[in-house]
């Protein structure tokens, strides 16, 4: 009898009524690389972007009908650095395949992995997620080796090999790589390990300095030791940090409070006002001040789009489809190759019959490159 790890004693069993999601499904657009054999013993591939992801698979669109059961391997086409995405691909099979029902010519392909893991490293996972982040041993050891291995780094004041990024990495970019690294060091996460708690409080703090530092002068500055940290707008920074770690706990009221403080300091901050509106617009009831947010931010910098596409995801749930639509078009103007917006305004225009009278011109605009 062959022996089951207790990990997938967790998974639930399909039932005899039919599929049905395992863990909590998520919107999300990941680039892909999919290969597979087709029944000649060709090896195939295709380029494509998840529809919907959770821990045990995916849903993507392609031009291929996969027959069920088909073996195949899911890699992310740009692994992230410092992720621990799998190099050579993840094993896994077609769960079903229907046709599309609005974009002709191609079907959905519902895919489930031989061995649930987290290969898309988001930055607010759900709930039910956390059931499978069961350590053993030796990975419990290497995660060790690995928080050692960074607060030596913070101790020498290496920020950008801290951060995992290069002098010349954008400040979106390296606000991203702090939330991948606090969201996997964060205590809250480790509780089952209460002994690891002081080690990384420790780190978490370093992380915050960096992140600050590095965030504060577009990751231009040079690396020098921690405690040397520049002391220019040190309440901002502070405050940042804090509202940074309330965003991480799905904080929302406490984020607010934090950045109105850093906004106090640093009024003409255009990341810090589209921070606050990100957390305002998370709070029904304060939404009409985040879209005020979202406005002072582009106004301050017309070329911010993390402000315009945040702005136009809260203009949707706001039903004001339309003037969504015109962020998501500026967004695809500073970057034709920002997929999230790409697939809204693709998913806009589908709903919109207007819209679709139009697509010449925005074909013209998204395709430029």
């Amino acid at each position: 009898m062959r022996s089951v790890s207790p990990i997938m004693d967790q998974i639930p069993r399909l039932e005899a009524g039919g599929p049905r999601r395992r863990t909590t499904r998520v919107e999300q657009t990941v680039p892909l690389v999919i290969e597979w054999k087709d029944p000649a013993g060709r090896l195939l591939r295709e380029e494509t972007a998840t529809l919907s992801i959770n821990f045990h698979g995916c849903r993507y669109f392609s031009r291929h009908r996969i027959p069920k059961n088909t073996k195949i391997t899911v890699q992310v086409a740009a692994p992230e650095a410092g992720a621990r995405a799998a190099i050579r691909g993840l094993s896994a099979r077609v769960a079903w395949t229907q046709k599309s029902r609005r974009q002709a010519g191609m079907y959905q392909v519902g895919v489930e992995f031989e061995t649930p893991q987290d290969l898309w490293h988001i930055q607010e996972i759900p709930e039910d997620w956390n059931a499978f982040y069961s350590p053993t041993r030796e990975e419990s050891a290497s995660f060790l080796n690995e928080i050692e291995k960074l607060l030596q780094l913070a101790r020498s004041g290496m920020y950008c090999e801290l951060l995992g990024v290069k002098a010349e990495t954008p400040r979106i970019e390296i606000r991203r790589r702090f939330y991948q690294l606090a969201r996997q060091f964060h205590p809250d996460r480790h509780m089952d390990h209460p002994e690891w708690t002081p080690r990384l409080l420790l780190l978490m703090d370093s992380l915050s300095v960096a992140y600050k530092s590095l965030a504060s002068d577009g990751a231009m500055k040079a690396e020098r030791p921690l405690e040397k940290e520049s002391e220019i707008h040190p309440i901002a920074q502070e405050c940042l940090a804090q509202a940074d770690l309330c965003l991480l706990a799905r904080n929302y009221v406490g984020s607010i409070l934090w950045l109105r403080r850093a906004i106090e300091v640093e009024p003409h901050c255009s990341e810090y006002r589209t921070m606050l509106g990100r957390s305002l617009a998370a709070v029904p009831e304060y939404r009409h001040e985040a879209v005020e947010q979202f406005e002072k931010a582009i106004d301050l910098d017309s070329l911010n789009v993390e402000a315009h596409f945040q702005y136009a995801q809260l203009l949707e749930r706001m039903h004001f489809t339309w003037r969504a639509r015109s962020h998501y078009v500026r967004i695809l103007e500073v970057d034709a190759f920002h997929i999230q917006a790409r697939e809204r305004l693709t998913k806009l225009n589908v709903k919109s019959p207007r819209a679709m009278s139009r697509s010449s011109l925005l074909s013209r605009l998204t395709g430029r490159r």
